[in-house]
């Protein structure tokens, strides 16, 4: 029986990632942060994996080391992550910046090492196209595209990728990154725009609320499903190991998310939903998949209006 590590494995990622490993036979190892809570819909699942619990913006220099050598993963997926804090006047406080260095890049680094001191394993961390600036017109973006970090986050991100790459020409590391367009499910928090509009649609519905408001309906995003993305995580970690993007390679704009959410219930959306912005041409990222198609034979199997009626689906049952 093969065995996985997954870091993270309490987000909308590592779990999907989890289920989907678990289905194909897999003994699944999850980490956790000390305290986090489980989701009630996530208690069945943790009840199959074993978890650690473990602190990555603290953890010890030779954590990951004795992790591996412990439970002696095939594959590993690193893919937990510290994004910038939400809190007013913090997106440039240091401690938060030191946090992401350690969650992001180091310990993508630690477990790197982990795997090649073991002679054993493969592992995939999580990039993101915030290793990327938007630019307008805007190219379709590959694996050669220069980076060009829009944030902080993606700079730690655009490091852990440049380790581990490093790492795999130099050393043979079994390495791979993902670079990872916006992906959603009904497992995405709150607090993304997806979630405010699928769970908007249910409650409006419902009767629970009649307006929602955001701040920019022609905000244009590379969707995928998240389903698919983790097919796409797995399928890479079985390949030869490299950077591919995982990506829809569409755009759809905040106004097509409403349309679909709002219309899976029986609603105009235009009658509940405004706009803070006026509607105009914004300059937007999406990725080329084709490189994962052709060498992982990776597909999406899910479509912009199934996924999206999928997570309203899932907010009305919550409701």
């Amino acid at each position: 029986m093969p065995t996985a590590l997954i870091t993270g494995v309490l987000g909308q990622d590592g779990s999907l990632l989890a289920e989907l490993l678990l289905e194909r036979g897999y003994q699944v190892v999850g980490v956790k942060r000390p305290g986090a809570s489980i989701d009630r819909e996530l208690r069945a699942l943790v009840a199959r994996l074993e978890l650690v619990e473990l602190d990555l913006a603290q953890a010890p220099l030779d954590w990951a080391a004795a992790l591996v050598a412990r439970i002696r993963p095939d594959e590993v997926y690193h893919l937990a992550a510290c994004h910038r804090s939400s809190e007013p006047g913090q997106a440039n406080d240091p401690g938060q910046q030191q946090r992401m260095v350690a969650v992001n890049h180091t310990a993508g680094l630690a477990l790197a090492n982990a795997l090649l001191g073991a002679r054993h394993g493969r592992l995939v961390v999580a990039g993101s196209s915030q290793m990327y600036t938007v630019a307008l017109p805007a190219p379709a973006i590959t694996e050669q595209t220069a980076r060009a970090p829009a944030t902080f986050y993606g700079v730690t991100k655009a490091g852990c990728l440049d380790a581990v790459a490093w790492l795999r020409r130099h050393h043979g590391l079994a390495g791979s990154c993902a670079i990872m367009f916006n992906h959603e499910s009904a497992r995405r928090s709150p607090a993304f725009a997806s979630r405010k509009i699928t769970s908007a649609a249910a409650r409006i519905a419902g009767g629970a609320r009649d307006r929602l408001e955001l701040a920019d309906l022609s905000s244009r995003v590379d969707f995928s499903s998240a389903h698919d993305i983790v097919a796409g995580l797995h399928a890479m970690a079985l390949g030869e190991p490299d950077d591919r993007v995982l990506a829809s390679g569409e755009l759809h704009s905040l106004e097509d998310l409403c349309q679909v959410a709002f219309s899976a219930v029986g609603l105009d959306w235009r009658a509940h939903v405004t706009s803070t912005k006026p509607p105009g041409e914004r300059p937007a990222l999406v990725g080329d998949p084709s490189r994962a198609e052709r060498e992982l034979g990776w597909r999406r199997t899910r479509s912009f209006a199934t996924w999206v009626t999928e997570m309203v689906t899932a907010d009305q049952r919550r409701l």
